[in-house]
């Protein structure tokens, strides 16, 4: 946000006579949330990936617990079919997580 407010719109914003708070929420936070929203998006998909290892540590019983009991009895089918579920889950995460730039910055256009 502070490097945001550096900018030069956020300048000529003010010389137009914006008032404060329409300038840091108009026009500094929408443009300081994008890379917020993105990492929020890619740290989704972290906390998947690290379920696996928390749930083998702390012998919770969950999905990615009966993965990795699937990979050491070699049940390849159930193998398969998990990855690609956790890997669905992931995809629909960064999908959902490019609605909200969308929503911040009308310029970007998906299709």
């Amino acid at each position: 946000m502070l490097e945001v407010l550096r900018q030069d719109y956020i300048r000529t914003a003010r010389s137009k006579g914006a008032t404060e708070p329409s300038v840091q929420y108009d026009h500094a936070l929408r443009n300081a949330m994008l890379p917020v929203i993105t990492i929020i998006g890619i740290e989704a998909a972290f906390l998947i990936g690290g379920l696996i290892v928390t749930e083998t540590v702390f012998n919770i019983p969950g999905v990615a617990r009966f993965l990795v009991e699937a990979v050491r009895s070699r049940d390849y089918p159930i193998v398969q079919n998990l990855v690609m579920f956790i890997a669905v889950i992931v995809v629909c995460i960064n999908s959902w997580s490019t609605w909200p730039i969308r929503c911040f910055d009308p310029r970007i256009r998906y299709g």
